[in-house]
């Protein structure tokens, strides 16, 4: 069986350092142990931020010889859903526009675990992300540090909730306001 991992650190503000963390030898090492087989990394749109995701890969490559997995990356791509729908896990920057697509895609829906990107809006992505692992759909990395990845990949084997269907955007706001349950 092989599972995918995708990184995605959204596509107009870089956070490198979601990189730079999952591509160290401890969160490979428990990918690993997790049966992980592949990670995909979606770095966004700024030259630096290929060259740290190239440099992370670089600077990883004994661990990612000896765990087998196999790390691949890009910058933007046209189907964002084509890569959650294949993937086991998305490990994402808490952009609500991912959040809501990794939670609604078809089923098996990928797990999820979100990092708030700290130089954004004034925490906004935090405050998202709390409020949905409140509602038990996904898991809260509280900073983008190994410690917080690796809690947050221990807590996997538990069961999510599935946000329900929505059929208007009113709806939508509705719900995540938490008018509607």
């Amino acid at each position: 069986m092989s599972r995918k991992v995708l990184v995605t650190t959204g596509a107009t503000y870089p956070f490198d350092t979601l990189i730079e963390v999952v591509l160290t030898p401890r969160v490979l090492e428990k990918l690993s142990a997790l049966a992980v087989t592949d990670v995909r990394i979606q770095y966004g749109n700024t030259p630096t931020s290929r060259i740290a995701y190239e440099n992370c890969v670089e600077s990883c490559s004994a661990v990612l010889q000896s765990t087998g997995i196999n790390v691949t990356g890009f910058g933007l791509t046209e189907n964002m859903a084509s890569e959650i729908e294949s993937s086991w896990l998305v490990i994402s920057h808490a952009g609500t526009g991912t959040i809501l697509d990794t939670l609604r895609s078809p089923s098996p829906k990928p797990r999820l675990i979100v990092v708030p990107n700290p130089v954004l809006m004034h925490g906004h992505q935090a405050e998202v992300a709390a409020a949905l692992e409140d509602m038990d759909c996904m898991l809260y990395a509280k900073s983008a540090t190994r410690e917080s990845i690796v809690s947050a990949l221990d807590k996997l084997d538990r069961q999510f909730t599935e946000l329900p269907p929505k059929h208007s955007l009113a709806d939508l706001i509705n719900y995540e306001a938490g008018v509607l349950r």
